[in-house]
């Protein structure tokens, strides 16, 4: 990867998160919330609890949901009802009952479906599964291929490029990031990696290091690179223990957001916190200048984000 000389120095607001009424969308709920599985479950807490147990493809209007010994596949339309059901009547079918198909494969801790809907990744400890959508539909539960980790490291998170050559990165737990395209094998490009993400149309990717978000090409060359602040959570000492990005979302040409863990002294999560990254020229390029605004201290913040 190729370093640059200079790194961009945030201007960094602490804000509060001032509500903003908007009319742009309405939500309406549906129903009730249907049950996964008809009989209560839990998952294993001897393994990590999923990190994206829900995918939803558009296209063919499907949804994908883990449970504790696979995860199924339903119709969106089936689940809808289903839901209108339990309003109307009390009961109705759970999504495992209206599945086309139940992939019994256990401890699923990440579903993420590929740009074009034509693939699903699962991650379950170091492997990743990748099955065909068109062959669940037709109830074949094996996976198409599959690709392992080297080591001891599980998956951390799994990132479809956002165009249709079905590329995609992979980041183990120990910071090591891959990088797959079809169904050919992992490469290692990069180490110490805390959270990845593509922009916008896959052109580029966003990685955080430390206290640092970088912006490399499609082919992993560093493009620009950011330094992030977190004094206002920890103080210029650092008493308050340290910061480590967990997740990057990149939502807008203009706009990343970071969502990112206090760690204390014995390296547990206490706080979250989220940082909003905004171009003010409207894109995220070299040589740009940007704003940084924060939100402290988050104990549940549920982000739903629309592009236009």
């Amino acid at each position: 990867m190729v370093k640059l000389e200079s790194v961009i120095d945030l201007e960094v607001k602490d804000i509060e998160g001032d509500r903003l009424d908007c009319d742009d969308y309405v939500f309406v709920k549906l129903g009730e919330p249907v049950p996964v599985k008809s009989q209560d479950y839990s998952f294993n807490l001897q393994s990590p609890l999923p990190s994206q147990s829900l995918a939803v493809s558009e296209q063919f209007q499907l949804i994908f949901v883990a449970h504790s010994d696979g995860f199924c596949v339903a119709r969106t339309e089936a689940v809808i009802e289903s839901a209108k059901e339990i309003k109307d009547k009390g009961s109705g079918s759970s999504i495992q009952e209206l599945s086309a198909v139940d992939v019994p494969i256990a401890n699923v801790r990440i579903l993420a479906l590929s740009t074009d809907s034509s693939m699903l990744a699962a991650s379950v400890g170091s492997d990743v599964h990748f099955f065909s959508v068109r062959s669940l539909l037709n109830k074949k539960r094996e996976p198409f291929f599959t690709r392992s980790l080297s080591g001891s490291s599980s998956v951390k998170d799994v990132r479809w490029r956002k165009k249709k050559d079905n590329s995609y990165v992979v980041l183990s737990s120990d910071g090591k990031l891959y990088h797959g395209a079809a169904e050919g094998p992992l490469k290692d490009v990069m180490d110490s990696v805390d959270a990845v993400e593509w922009s916008v149309k896959g052109n580029s990717i966003a990685v955080a290091r430390k206290n640092t978000l970088s912006l490399l090409s499609s082919k992993f060359k560093e493009r620009l690179c950011m330094s992030l602040s977190f004094k206002s959570w920890i103080g210029d000492s650092g008493v308050g223990g340290t910061v480590k990005v967990d997740s990057i979302r990149w939502v807008r040409h203009d706009c990343i957001v970071l969502g990112c863990f206090q760690l204390t002294a014995d390296g547990k999560e206490e706080s979250f916190m989220v940082q909003v990254i905004a171009s003010k020229e409207g894109k995220i390029t070299e040589g740009g200048r940007y704003l940084c605004f924060s939100r402290c201290k988050v104990a549940f913040w549920h982000i739903l984000v629309y592009t236009i």
